[in-house]
């Protein structure tokens, strides 16, 4: 049986089976092809704030989670559901902040665009 050194099949793979393929934060869900390549193992704890290498200070975290909580740290002795709690804030909080970005400055060009085809169909 191969041996693979990466986190979808080889190290992460228990995690993602624990966390059935979704992230842990967001409920993003890796089991398409397309978006299991999405997914990343994360600890909920980061190793620089104190947290273990243990399975069970590791969850599944689509890449948008991950990158969101890759900077936070946390004083010594922070518990698993106190990292979780304020993972899921920020998250949270840059959701909101992307989603309001995207609406003022993406989706307009987009629908812009979009408008313009379809208008072009009734000439």
């Amino acid at each position: 049986m191969l041996k693979y050194s990466d986190s979808l099949r080889g190290y992460g793979r228990p995690i993602h089976e624990k966390n059935n393929f979704k992230c842990f934060y967001c409920g993003f869900d890796g089991r398409s092809f397309p978006n299991w390549l999405q997914l990343t193992v994360d600890h909920v704890v980061p190793r620089s704030s104190g947290g273990s290498e243990d399975d069970g200070n590791k969850v599944t975290a689509c890449q948008a989670c991950n990158s969101i909580t890759s900077r936070m740290k946390f004083p010594r002795g922070t518990t698993f559901e106190e990292a979780v709690e304020q993972k899921k804030q920020r998250i949270r909080s840059r959701q909101i902040d992307y989603f309001q970005f995207w609406q003022q400055n993406v989706a307009p060009r987009y629908l812009d665009r979009w408008n313009s085809k379809d208008d072009s169909k009734d000439s």
